[in-house]
């Protein structure tokens, strides 16, 4: 996933025939600038990006295929055909993983925690309207014309007694206010935030001070409490409904 958001060619000169072999046609974009070396701001887009790839696939129907080290970012520098390679471009890095510093195995492994406490996430056959409403920016008017940019979807068990999850994807240059949809007696927490710098990626209140936590719940309460929602350019979302008691007393998940 890394190249995927980093390169936009093909980098395969290290393979011996002068960049000819590997498929031309990268579905991949860098971001706005080609390789490692970008400013910040691109960085920080990846980063988002990377998450946004994971948040869909770990909340996909059936089993999610994640390819070597793309829990803390392997690049193969725009390698796309290692085929001939016996080095670190194909094998796990694991100092790398101990010294990543950009929270994405934290992400990750939040991302499979979150799969393996909602079994909405793993139904044994394709979800229907039974347990799925789509969504736009308003709820229940979902967009689905060919300048869209926004999606949304709430699920739920097959017994529809558990939690309901939100999830939304803005995939557009510009932010998106949202409206989310109102159930009774229930309030949305926002689990999973691509938008948001770690650690409030995934909201967790035993990873933060009682201030923190009470600093980021106040700003979000506004919003929350007339079901709606801000969310950044190029941002994935993961929400949760609780009973509203239990937000109020305790908004940890």
């Amino acid at each position: 996933m890394q190249d995927l958001v980093t390169y936009n060619e093909k980098h395969n000169i290290d393979n011996g025939e002068d960049n000819r072999d590997g498929e031309n046609h990268n579905l991949s974009w860098n971001c706005g600038e080609e390789g490692p070396g970008a400013g910040f701001p691109v960085q920080r887009l990846r980063q988002r990006q990377i998450r946004n790839m994971m948040v869909m696939l770990l909340t996909s129907q059936g089993v999610p295929m994640i390819h070597m080290g793309d829990e803390y970012g392997h690049t193969k520098n725009g390698n796309n055909n290692t085929y001939c390679h016996d080095n670190r471009l194909n094998y796990f890095l694991w100092d790398e993983l101990q010294n990543e510093d950009t929270g994405l195995h934290r992400f990750v492994s939040k991302m499979i925690q979150l799969r393996m406490e909602f079994p909405q996430l793993r139904l044994g056959e394709f979800p229907t309207g039974a347990c799925l409403e789509w969504h736009g920016v308003e709820a229940y008017e979902p967009d689905w014309s060919d300048n869209s940019r926004f999606i949304a979807y709430t699920i739920h068990d097959k017994s529809g007694e558990g939690n309901l999850l939100y999830i939304a994807y803005n995939t557009s240059h510009a932010p998106q206010k949202i409206s989310l949809p109102a159930i009774p007696g229930h309030k949305w927490f926002p689990k999973i935030d691509t938008g948001k710098a770690q650690p409030y990626d995934v909201l967790e209140k035993d990873e933060l001070t009682a201030a923190e936590w009470e600093a980021a719940f106040a700003q979000l309460e506004p919003m929350l409490a007339y079901d709606s929602y801000f969310m950044l350019p190029y941002s994935s979302l993961v929400m949760v409904s609780q009973p509203e008691k239990e937000t109020v007393e305790s908004p940890a998940p």
